[in-house]
C-alpha cells in the first residue's frame, strides 16, 4: 500500500559501512517489495519500477520464491545482487535485508 513505511531499520546487521534494513510486509510479490523497499531507502527513480531490470529480472526472482509445486513454502537459499547502490539479500523464507549505499546517511 502506497504510504505503508516497509523499512525497519536493522542496527546489528550494518556491514562495511552499510545501513541494513529489513522490509516488513510480505503481500506484495518479492519483486515489488525490493522496489518498494529500495525507493523507500534512496528515494523513487523516474525510471520507477525498470531499474530492478538493470540488476536481476523481476519475474525470474518472484519465481525463485514463489511456492514449491507440492504447495509448500521454499525455506533455503538466497539470492544477493545490487541495484541503485543498494545491496539486497533475498531469504528463501521470504526476509528480504537491504543495504543502502555506502554513501547513504541515516535520518537516526
Amino acid at each position: 500500500m502506497k504510504g505503508e513505511k516497509l523499512a525497519e531499520r536493522m542496527n546489528k546487521h550494518d556491514t562495511d559501512e552499510r545501513i541494513a534494513y529489513r522490509i516488513t510486509s510480505d503481500v506484495d510479490r518479492v519483486s515489488t517489495r525490493v522496489i518498494r523497499g529500495v525507493e523507500e531507502i534512496v528515494g523513487e527513480d523516474d525510471d520507477r519500477r525498470t531499474w530492478l531490470y538493470n540488476s536481476i529480472d523481476p519475474d525470474a526472482l518472484d519465481a525463485l520464491f514463489s511456492q514449491k509445486h507440492s504447495g509448500g513454502s521454499r525455506e533455503d537459499g538466497k539470492v544477493v545482487f545490487t541495484a541503485r547502490g543498494c545491496k539486497i539479500v533475498v531469504h528463501g523464507d521470504g526476509e528480504i535485508h537491504i543495504y543502502a549505499p555506502e554513501a547513504h546517511d541515516s535520518d537516526e
